[in-house]
């Protein structure tokens, strides 16, 4: 497995987890990638919380995703947060609707949805520049008349990728942040978040699963509109499992409604869970190499994961036997060794 154009000593890429659930098995195969790229290339690795949605997010799972962390052994060199970059980020906002490049829309969500799947543009599309920094202001201030609008960025309404249609980069969230509390009342996107701190934070190659594909031409666009350096995107085919929910939204779910113990049940696929079924990491670590970044989409049967994990344990497994004392019978073993004579 090769990135293009990644040199020895240079590459620094980067493990982005959003802090809203434990790791699952899907989130293992791109914290193991990330770990075989900077291992290869002498690299850094980065571990990121992408901490941009306080409704969901929560210390428990920052606690709980460094452990996973630590079990699949990912030796990193920093953990940061995306919401370290809250300011340079809202000032980063700032500029762009005084250069023209982003507007402030109150657009109802459901007719932004449709307007969207349409092409049609925002009635607030081409207000002035003093008109998007008043609204812009409300948001910070986290006003009633703030929280109907969102940033949007000033794209490509017509384009055939959906992704570049105005897509919104900062709204407006009440909760309070697990690590800021209440000191803001704007969030940015993960869309918006994600190209400009990958930039700050000096990532050469950002690895990502395919399902973001058709988010790449948008993730290169924010970064020209920003005006920062080319951060290239590495593709990976996403984990799928047969039969199985990967989905932290959906998880959470079971959770919530005690459907199962906690996010550590042997039922889950978190790393938690597995390792606690009986998974041995190394067999983890070598089903999901054996995988490498390939692109192409596949279902992976569970079996292949438990066969590797047999191999592993097989050698070092004790074997013992067990008899029922009531159904226990005398017998003598001859030509055994010696000092087993007689067994009962």
């Amino acid at each position: 497995m090769d990135l293009p154009g990644a040199k020895v000593g240079e590459v620094c890429v980067r493990f982005a987890p959003e802090p809203s659930g434990y790791l699952h098995i899907g989130h293992a195969k791109a914290a193991l990638l990330n770990k075989y790229f900077a291992e290869r290339y002498k690299g850094r690795l980065i571990v990121r919380f992408d901490d941009t949605n306080p409704s969901k997010e929560s210390n428990e799972f920052v606690e709980n995703v460094l452990k996973d962390i630590e079990t699949l052994r990912v030796k990193y060199d920093v953990v940061t947060y995306t919401s370290d970059h809250f300011p340079k980020l809202m000032e980063m906002a700032e500029s762009l609707i005084k250069q023209g490049k982003a507007y402030v829309d109150d657009t109802p969500k459901e007719q932004m949805r449709s307007e969207r799947m349409d092409g049609v543009e925002s009635k607030r599309r081409n207000s002035t520049v003093e008109e998007n920094l008043s609204l812009w202001k409300e948001m910070v201030n986290g006003t009633k008349r703030g929280t109907e609008c969102c940033v949007r960025g000033k794209l490509d309404m017509q384009d055939p990728n959906k992704s570049l249609r105005d897509p919104v980069y900062y709204r407006c969230n009440p909760d309070s942040h697990h690590r800021v509390g209440s000191k803001y009342k704007v969030y940015p996107t993960y869309d918006f978040a994600c190209p400009f701190v990958d930039a700050l934070e000096g990532v050469t190659h950002a690895l990502r699963s395919s399902e973001y594909h058709d988010r790449n031409a948008q993730y290169y666009c924010i970064l020209q509109d920003m005006g920062l350096r080319r951060v290239e995107i590495y593709e990976f085919s996403r984990l799928n499992m047969v039969y199985t929910v990967l989905s932290k939204r959906k998880l959470l779910w079971f959770v919530q409604n005690n459907m199962v113990e906690d996010w550590t049940d042997a039922r889950f696929p978190t790393v938690q869970g597995i390792v606690r079924r009986g998974l041995k990491i190394e067999a983890l670590i070598q089903f999901i190499l054996e995988q490498g970044a390939s692109k192409n989409l596949n279902l992976m049967e569970w079996d292949k994961l438990w066969t590797i994990n047999k191999k592993i344990v097989d050698p070092v497994c004790g074997r013992h036997t067990a008899v029922l004392k009531d159904k226990r019978v005398l017998f003598t073993l001859t030509n055994g060794p010696e000092n087993l004579a007689r067994v009962c």
